[in-house]
Formats: C-alpha cells, structure tokens, sequence
C-alpha cells in the first residue's frame, strides 16, 4: 500500500526547497523527551521547563506521540530563510473551515462530514484515525476555530523562543548545508536522483512518487511539483503533508544533523556503539523498551520486516538489544546498554527509561 502522487518528470524538477521551525518544533513535541537523538530530548526537556502550562497542554494534545498531527501546525514554509515568524503567521491565519477539516479526521465525536470521508474507505476507517479530544481543545473550538489557531500559533513560539531559538543558527545552518548540497545534486542530476536520496519509503515510479504508508492514496494536484523540507528532529521514514490545491510537502532527516548531539566519548561499549546508531537503529533502540517481536516492529514503524530484522541483528551484535523467546514469538528489548546510551549516560549509570514512543501515519 502506497501514498501515489501523481507528476511527470517535468513537474517534478519544479519542486523546490524549504526550512521549517514550526516543524522542528511538532516533532519535539510529538516524542514528548524520548527521542533517538540527544538535542531533541533536551529540546522537549526544557520546553516541558520553560513554558506556560496551558501551552504545553496545547501542543501535547494537538500532537499524539501516535498518529495523525493536523495539518495546520505545519505549514508549507516559503522559502529556506527559517524564520519561525512566517510559519506563526501562516498557522495563526489557517482559513476556519481548514482547521475544522484537520480536526474532523483527528478527533472523534464531531460530525463527518462528505469531503473527509471521502479521504477514507468508510466512516470505520476514518474512526481508526481519530482519537478523543482533549478538553482544552474543545473548550478552545467552542471558541472557534480562529481562537484554536492562533492558541496554537503563540504555543509553537512560545516553544522555539524558549528553547530552539538559542540553538537555531547552528541548526539553520545544518539544514542550509543540507539543501545547498542537494540543490546542487538537483542542478547536475536532476530530481530524481534528489528524491531517491532523501531517505526510507519515498521512491520514483516514473510515473509519481510513492511513499510506502499502512494505505492507498492517490494525490493528484500536485501541478508545481513537491516542496522538500529537511528536518534535524525527524527520524525514519520521510514525512508528508497534502492540503488539497496546495503543493505537496515532503520532509525529510537532514544530513549532518549529529553535528547537533555529538557528545564526548563515553567509556567502555558506549564509545564504541554509539559510532552503530544511525537514524533507523536509533529509532528502533528507542521504541524497543518493552518486548516486540519482528512483526510487531514492522507494523508500528512501518517498516518491511527484513528491515527491521538486518538492524536488530546489528543492535544485537552490540549488546544494546536482547532477545527471548515466548512461545513461538521472539521478543526483542534493549539492554542497560542500550538504555544508557540514548540517555547520554555511562552504562553505570541510573539513567531513565524513555516511554515506549512510536510513530503514526501522516494524512493530508
């Protein structure tokens, strides 16, 4: 099952770059501390701080640790400037009708109305989108939704302002570096070979693009090509976002983005499996805090299971991860070591266990 978007060749060598604060930010708030990568834990951390509670209550309850995250909160950035107050002002001024149409396939109990379920096969696979919702979100829609909007909007400034924004010329940097570098390989190779380097589960057909998701869509507006985002807080597979008529998004794990986390070498194994941690082994080192088998693993993160099986051995190889086995099932757990290592900690050390965080779906 794929994401298929329609566009010749032609279409898509239109496609351009962007950045997007507001973008780090979601995926800050979305792993709520628990992230693979050292600077986003810390970044959720002293968010979590340093912000007024009901802010943080917002962002926490428009963005799952799973699922779908509306639309809204991530704006098509214009340009690779960065400047986290043109993505403010875009959330701030999303149409009324647009964030209802988000909220509708987030939230249940709220009317379906026809063009959303269209999205969907029927009414019961859209409820297996939604998820209920928060007081405060409904207290805030009754509002309505231009107060829920720009609610939103002072809360994702609030978050950068309090704790990316210090770190955000070294960050922009590392996103500038990694759109030069493609721009260029797009000016001498073209996009195709631009796209097929952008990470897990996106792939040229000839015909469109096709992104591997746990189900069929077909996008078909997509007349300007795709606007390509990097990112120092995503991990795994590529993201995306489809507002109908609006050129469609695709973000993407920036390169160089351990230049933000890199820590001093550690004693004993640490030093030597940290140098194994890339995205996709991060990532499942992070989700692994309960037993899961192979299967399970493939089905949360959505990845093919030979995947998932070729980095657990490596995990395994390196005594981050245990194996045993129940039944017919085989259940993989990181170690102490492993724990200790996505903790920034010695093996030694009491270092806490992240909760068991994975990703959803994206929809348009």
């Amino acid at each position: 099952m794929v994401v298929h978007i329609d566009m010749s060749a032609d279409v898509l060598a239109r496609s351009r770059f962007a950045i997007s604060p507001a973008q780090e930010v979601v995926y800050a708030v979305q792993w709520r501390g628990n992230h693979p990568m050292q600077h986003v834990r810390d970044w959720y951390v002293d968010g979590a701080r340093s912000l007024a509670r009901r802010e943080l209550d917002l962002l926490t309850a428009l963005i799952p640790e799973r699922g779908y995250i509306p639309d809204f909160l991530m704006p098509a950035p214009s340009g690779d400037t960065g400047d986290i107050t043109g993505d403010v002002e875009r959330i701030r001024a999303t149409a009324p009708d647009v964030v209802e149409h988000h909220l509708d396939i987030a939230f249940r109990g709220r009317p379906v109305r026809p063009e959303v379920l269209g999205l969907f096969d029927s009414t019961a696979a859209l409820e297996l989108w939604r998820r209920p919702m928060p007081e405060l979100v409904a207290r805030l829609l009754r509002q309505g939704p231009e107060v829920l909007a720009a609610e939103a909007a002072d809360a994702v400034l609030s978050f950068f302002d309090a704790v990316i924004r210090p770190v955000w010329p070294k960050v922009r940097a590392v996103l500038q570096r990694d759109v030069e570098r493609r721009s260029d390989r797009m000016a001498y190779r073209g996009a195709v070979a631009v796209l097929n380097d952008l990470g897990d589960g996106v792939a040229w057909t000839g015909h469109g693009v096709e992104l591997d998701r746990p189900y069929d869509l077909r996008i078909d507006w997509a007349d300007d090509g795709l606007v390509l985002v990097p990112s120092v807080a995503l991990v795994g597979r590529v993201d995306f976002a489809a507002e109908q008529n609006l050129t469609p998004m695709i973000i993407y794990p920036a390169d160089g983005t351990a230049r933000l986390w890199e820590q001093q070498p550690r004693p004993h194994a640490a030093r030597t499996v940290a140098a194994l941690l890339g995205p996709t082994r991060a990532t499942l080192l992070s989700t692994l805090r309960q037993g899961l088998s192979t299967s399970e693993l493939s089905e949360r993160l959505y990845w093919s299971e030979p995947t998932v099986s070729y980095h657990l051995k490596i995990l395994l190889r390196a005594g981050l991860v245990e194996s045993t086995r129940r039944g017919r099932r085989v259940l993989y757990r990181r170690t102490s070591l492993g724990t200790s290592l996505l903790a920034g900690t010695d093996p030694g050390a009491d270092a806490a266990r992240p909760a068991d965080v994975t990703r959803g779906p994206g929809l348009p």
